[in-house]
This record gives structure tokens, sequence and C-alpha cells, in this order.
């Protein structure tokens, strides 16, 4: 990523991104929830290193499709200042 887009990225992850948490808080919850009972589980059963391979995975993954969002949010304000 550009440093521009950088220095944007981590002020919206900073100081915006929470906020759009607000009305899909409950079902976060839940599904934060549910990955670490599942994580529980698979330690529980001996599967502890597929667990934590599984969780770093899905951080990472969750991670990109937030690059993605702030990539296309912006894109999308970019296109209506010029309208």
């Amino acid at each position: 990523m550009e440093p521009l887009l950088e220095a944007l990225y981590n002020y919206a992850l900073k100081y915006r991104f929470d906020g759009y948490f607000l009305p899909d808080e409950d079902e976060r919850r839940e599904n934060e929830t549910m990955v670490r009972l599942a994580r529980e589980e698979l330690s529980a059963n001996g599967l502890g290193d597929a667990a934590e391979r599984l969780e770093d995975g899905l951080m990472i993954l969750r991670h990109l499709d937030r690059r993605s969002a702030f990539r296309t949010g912006l894109a999308i304000g970019m296109d209506l200042q010029r309208l």
C-alpha cells in the first residue's frame, strides 16, 4: 500500500473503524464467542497447534478484508467527489 493510503488506513482503523461495528455488534459478539469456543474445543482435543494456525489465518484474512474495504470506500468517495 502506498504511504499516503497506509497513513489514511491507519487513521481510519484507529479513529473511525470501531464506530462502524455498532450496527453489527450483537452478531459480531456471537461469532467471536463461537470462534473462541471452537478454538477451546480443538485445543482440548489435542489440536491446539491447528487451532492456532486457523486463528492466525483468519486474522490475516480479516486484515486483508479490512484493507480491501478501505480501498473500496476511498475509491467510491473519490469518484463521488468528482461528480
